[in-house]
């Protein structure tokens, strides 16, 4: 996996082995400055532009990636 952050404030995870993208991660409002992830692949911490540092369970779906449920 390529771990990759957009100057849009997005941490992006790519599978280098068929370019698909994998996760999107949203949480900075500026650029991403700097990024560290543990060596197990289960957590990252970011820092922006936005004078904010997050950190993103790599072992959890991004919010906006679960399904919604549709009221009938």
């Amino acid at each position: 996996m390529l771990y990759a952050c957009a100057t849009t404030g997005d941490v992006v995870i790519i599978d280098v082995r068929n370019g698909a993208l994998v996760r999107t991660y949203k949480g900075h409002a500026a650029p991403i400055n700097d990024f560290l992830e543990d060596v197990h692949n289960k957590w990252a911490i970011t820092a922006g532009d936005d004078f904010v540092c997050n950190v993103y369970d790599l072992m959890k779906e991004p919010e906006s990636m679960k399904a919604k449920e549709v009221a009938h």
